[in-house]
């Protein structure tokens, strides 16, 4: 007797299960049940749509379900699964639209729901022209709205990846375009420094960004928004993108009794079956394991999704494939700007436990004489104790990718810095330095981990800078262009090259932190002062690259 697969969702984890089933299985009876009129979209493609950057909104669908008969696979649309039967092994709904009920029943189970976006409750959210950016149908919506030539100030609540991305489409249409983010600081995965730096991006392509400010109400006239308001301002909102994050869609899930682990998304083992035998659940509405720490997290990726998806159409068929977990790779880009993460940042690897330290270097795609080259700027972290490399990031116009997925494979091959400096990686002039920035991190680590050097982040130093000047000094040793074009405010100046002569201006008795405008002239800089006695002595990590606080400009130079 054939077996009978249900699945519940038809984006990205649902249709990849069932794809999957059916090569495994070719006899399997197969539906796909999907709540929307469209399925096995490319949710990630939403902002370019907007943008114009894709022109045709049917290059987002992967595949439809025209596609999906031919391989034997039943699309049912429009169909609203409103309970899972779990000792009657049967789902039932409504159909949108007529209210037509229906019951199924099933063999295998999988629930691939997804996740909803956050809506706050806060006084005038159902006013006409705010809008979500989950579905095809939202982008729809935005697109119908956005081009209006009566909407000219959009304000975007929330600085994760969506709201980024919308703000370069949003300026590609000619809006005016203002971030409000509740956190101290937007891109919240990443560390300050690095937020820090693509914040000053957008600011330089016209973006306003306000931190530290939730918004508390939207104000409207005759049912439209005209203004949010937060705790320190009012601002002018023809349109609002409300982007402040998801949460997994596990009512179905809770209703059969089905096991949420503790992210609030559903428990599945490394087959990605749930707590009940026979169903599985995968893509946004799960919970899987983070590979460095070995806890349940909850990372919700269109690729993870497809992952988790194949190793259920194989398990739905008596197969024993696993997904084992993952590190958090993730990428995203703003105007020319590409940010990319991996693993652990720093904050993150404090809290659980280690002691990391950080690498920051700047990242050339290319030789310095080769043409065309761009650059990233590239942070790697390492434990202290062990060496395991923890995690990176990386930020800029140059090969944020590859930096990343670089690193994304040490983390999965537990590398060492000591191992990573050793790594063959492609050299060409046309691709990379002789040093791929990658090696030229592993050993700064090296130079912190066997104790030559040691790093302060910027952030730290800018609070001693408030609160212990009498015992901290902040050393400049770069050359006097560079210096007036910006400088950390009280600042001593003393170029490299003349530092020998120059000594007597500096008290050993102080904590001194040297910077450069990346790290190499204060690395040596930091070295000579200790030769000189200076007992505590470090490296601003990433130098004036990671400065994103107040500077001075055009100092003159007597004050230098």
């Amino acid at each position: 007797m054939k077996k009978r697969l249900l699945v519940i969702g038809g984006v990205a984890a649902g249709p990849k299960a069932a794809a999957k089933a059916r090569r495994c299985d070719p006899e399997m009876e197969i539906a796909i049940y999907q709540e929307e009129d469209a399925i096995s979209y490319a949710g990630c493609g939403l902002p370019y749509y907007i943008s114009g950057v894709i022109k045709d909104r049917e290059e987002l669908i992967s595949r439809t379900p025209g596609k999906f008969a031919q391989d034997g696979i039943k699309i049912l649309k429009n169909r609203k699964i409103e309970k899972i039967d779990l000792p009657n092994s049967t789902v039932s709904g409504r159909r949108n639209g007529s209210g037509e009920t229906f019951t199924d029943h099933f063999d295998r189970l999988v629930i691939a729901t997804g996740a909803y976006p956050i809506r706050p409750k806060i006084e005038g959210i159902d006013l006409r022209d705010v809008f979500y950016l989950r579905s095809i149908f939202d982008a729809d919506a935005v697109l119908e709205r956005i081009q209006s030539k009566d909407i000219r100030n959009v304000v975007i609540a929330g600085g994760g990846y969506i709201g980024l991305e919308m703000a370069e489409s949003l300026v590609h249409l000619g809006k005016n375009v203002t971030i409000v983010e509740l956190a101290p600081q937007i891109l919240t995965l990443f560390d300050e420094d690095f937020a820090g730096i693509l914040r000053q991006y957008l600011e330089k392509k016209g973006v306003k960004v306000f931190t530290s400010e939730g918004i508390q109400a939207l104000e409207g006239k005759n049912g439209k928004v005209t203004h949010i308001r937060t705790a320190a301002r009012r601002l002018n909102a023809d349109a609002v993108l409300m982007s402040l994050g998801i949460r997994p869609q596990v009512e179905l899930a809770k209703q059969a009794g089905l096991r949420i682990g503790e992210t609030g998304a559903i428990w599945v083992n490394e087959k990605m079956e749930t707590s009940a035998e026979g169903v599985y659940a995968a893509g946004d509405c799960s919970e899987t394991t983070h590979l460095i720490t070995g806890k349940k997290v909850w990372v919700p990726l269109g690729s993870t999704a497809n992952k988790q998806g194949r190793v259920v159409g194989v398990n739905v068929c008596g197969g024993n494939d696993t997904f084992p977990g993952v590190i958090g790779t993730t990428i995203f880009k703003t105007f020319d700007f590409n940010a990319a993460k991996t693993g652990l940042n720093m904050r993150e690897a404090e809290k659980e436990g280690f002691h990391p330290v950080q690498a920051i270097v700047r990242g050339f795609g290319r030789a310095h004489y080769y043409p065309g080259g761009k650059e990233s700027t590239l942070k790697v972290i390492a434990d202290k104790e062990s060496g395991r490399i923890l995690g990176g990031e990386a930020i800029g116009e140059g090969p944020s990718d590859k930096f990343i997925d670089t690193l994304a494979m040490a983390l999965h091959g537990t590398m060492t810095a000591r191992q990573l400096a050793s790594v063959d990686l492609a050299y060409a002039p046309p691709f990379s330095p002789a040093l791929s920035p990658i090696i030229v991190a592993a050993n700064v680590l090296m130079n912190k981990l066997e104790g030559k050097i040691e790093g302060i982040q910027a952030s730290e130093v800018r609070g001693k800078l408030k609160t212990s000047k009498e015992n901290f000094q902040v050393l400049d040793v770069r050359e006097e262009d560079e210096v007036k074009a910006k400088r950390i405010s009280g600042a001593t100046w003393i170029p490299y090259g003349e530092l020998n002569k120059r000594l007597a201006e500096l008290d050993k008795r102080k904590e001194t932190a040297v910077h450069c405008a990346s790290g190499l002239r204060a690395y040596k800089a930091c070295l000579k002062l200790q030769q000189e006695g200076f007992e505590n002595v470090k490296n601003i990590d990433g130098g004036m690259l990671c400065w994103c606080y107040d500077v001075e400009t055009n100092p003159s130079k007597e004050k230098a």
